[in-house]
């Protein structure tokens, strides 16, 4: 009884958090004739390329400023998604999820990246067409960018260059993990030897790039016949938050005679050499389930593959996890990316999407040429929530359900609720209602619940249903789902006074 009145107190505690009114500090503003207006940028593309089929394409163009502005906002979208340049720094990715009726577009404000003189911005745009995940709408590969003002200046038109990059091909799931439905989309294999390494700054030599192919000019949502393929509606949730995450233990290795790496690799501090014409694996353990960018710097090693496997535990002889901290006698299934190096120096190897995982295998087969991994570490990415509740018992056990438990629904939030990281990334009513639940009590913000309440009602057939996970290319229908969505309305209205 003594538990259980701990309990209801600390729940207690968390029933007072709803109340909080959440207040970051305000972006810029989305000029009201962005929304009701066709935009003065176009959509673009590459020329030639397939619309539909799978290619990674890169964007960039250079401008010069006499002088840095105050302000110089810009607003980005694409298809399926991309990351942004701004003089070699990556400022933004998206877009975050949405379908083609409301397609979302990104606002930011990128004065502190520019300088005097001449600058570059620059985009990756990617389409992985029919392996993208099954949340990925789409409608085919383009890029969009508007500025405000003078920003109007890097407008997507033809003075753009593109170039369609032949260093990524796609990994199938496959085998790996049929065990378990999965349609998180596909590995990726990366050709050191094919990218345009530096093509994202100003001093890059673009000359043999062509000028972008202008598709149709961008309309908002609100336009009244737009002509455009996507329904542009701004973003209505933060940036994702993005930190370095190391990893924790070097669980086992084998290599060749000497080879014996250690945990200072994993700290940063200490590179570690794998000699020509050998291999070498590790097994690393982050500890504890994470979703993060794995980041893999590279030196010298020319014609070295260096295979990457993800997984959320070991499996035994009969196929099962068991206990997750335990390895021996098992091994490792799951889906991977793969770098082939081409010998040059601190190359950084990040696959375009995100990983979920507590093992990772590095495996490393060398040619000729022997190789360093200067560092690898993760770069953890979520939904920037805030944890303002807290829990208290003097039960130890119950403090550590509460630790995973929150850590769990930090790993299901990102630009949607998901209900599962690893094998789905899709969100399911059933599951997001409680998972909405849980946000309001431990944080207070709303802006992930409504944004889920939005995209629901977005899926509505017809007939009036709502269908049982939203965004997703393929229609699925779980009826008493769309009564679960109109309880999270109503959760919405009780803790939130959101009517």
């Amino acid at each position: 009884m003594k538990i259980i009145n701990k309990i209801f107190c600390a729940t207690a505690i968390l029933l007072l958090l709803p109340a909080i009114q959440i207040r970051t500090a305000p972006g810029p503003q989305v000029a009201p004739d962005l929304l009701n207006h066709l935009w003065s940028a176009s959509w673009i593309a590459c020329p030639g390329a397939p619309e539909h089929e799978f290619g990674v394409y890169l964007f960039r163009k250079d401008f010069s400023l006499d002088a840095v502005p105050e302000h110089f906002v810009v607003h980005a979208s694409a298809d399926n998604r991309y990351q942004l340049y701004v003089n070699g720094v990556r400022v933004l990715e998206g877009p975050a999820k949405g379908d083609l009726f409301h397609w979302r577009f990104e606002t930011l404000d990128i004065a502190s990246y520019l300088h005097p003189g001449s600058n570059a911005i620059a985009a990756i745009v990617w389409n992985f067409a029919e392996a993208a995940p099954m949340a990925q709408m789409t409608y085919e590969t383009g890029l969009v960018l508007a500025g405000d003002g003078a920003a109007a200046l890097v407008n997507t038109n033809r003075s753009w260059k593109v170039l369609r990059s032949r260093a990524f091909e796609m990994i199938a799931i496959g085998g790996q993990t049929s065990h378990a439905y999965t349609v998180v989309g596909p590995g990726e294999r990366i050709d050191a030897s094919l990218y345009p390494w530096g093509w994202q700054r100003t001093d890059f030599d673009d000359s043999a790039w062509q000028p972008a192919n202008k598709l149709v000019r961008a309309g908002p949502r609100g336009m009244q016949d737009t002509p455009s393929r996507w329904m542009l509606v701004p973003r209505n949730i933060p940036l994702m938050q993005q930190s370095v995450q190391r990893l924790k233990q070097v669980r086992r290795y084998s290599g060749p005679s000497g080879f014996q790496p250690t945990d200072a690799f994993l700290d940063g501090h200490s590179p570690l050499s794998i000699p020509a014409n050998s291999h070498a694996t590790l097994l690393l353990d982050q500890a504890f389930e994470t979703t993060a960018y794995p980041e893999l710097i590279t030196s010298g090693g020319r014609g070295a593959v260096i295979t990457l496997t993800y997984a959320e535990a070991l499996f035994d002889s009969h196929h099962q996890k068991g206990n997750r901290n335990q390895i021996e006698g098992k091994h490792i299934l799951g889906y991977t990316d793969q770098f082939l190096s081409d010998g040059g120096q601190h190359r950084v190897f990040q696959p375009l999407w995100w990983r979920a995982y507590r093992y990772i295998k590095l495996d490393v087969m060398t040619g000729a040429e022997p190789l360093t991994l200067d560092d690898f570490y993760g770069e953890f990415t979520a939904y920037p929530f805030t944890q303002r509740a807290r829990f208290e018992s003097d039960d130890p056990s119950l403090e550590k359900i509460m630790r995973v438990g929150w850590r769990t629904a930090r790993l299901c939030a990102h630009e949607t609720y998901m209900d599962c990281p690893y094998y789905e990334q899709l969100q399911y009513v059933g599951d997001t209602r409680i998972q909405a639940l849980i946000s309001l009590y431990m944080t207070g913000d709303d802006r992930l619940v409504k944004n889920a309440i939005e995209c629901i009602n977005a899926s509505r057939t017809s007939e009036g249903l709502t269908q049982s996970r939203f965004p997703s290319r393929l229609p699925q229908y779980i009826p008493p789902f769309s009564l679960y969505w109109i309880g999270m309305m109503h959760d919405l209205w009780w803790y939130r006074g959101d009517a």
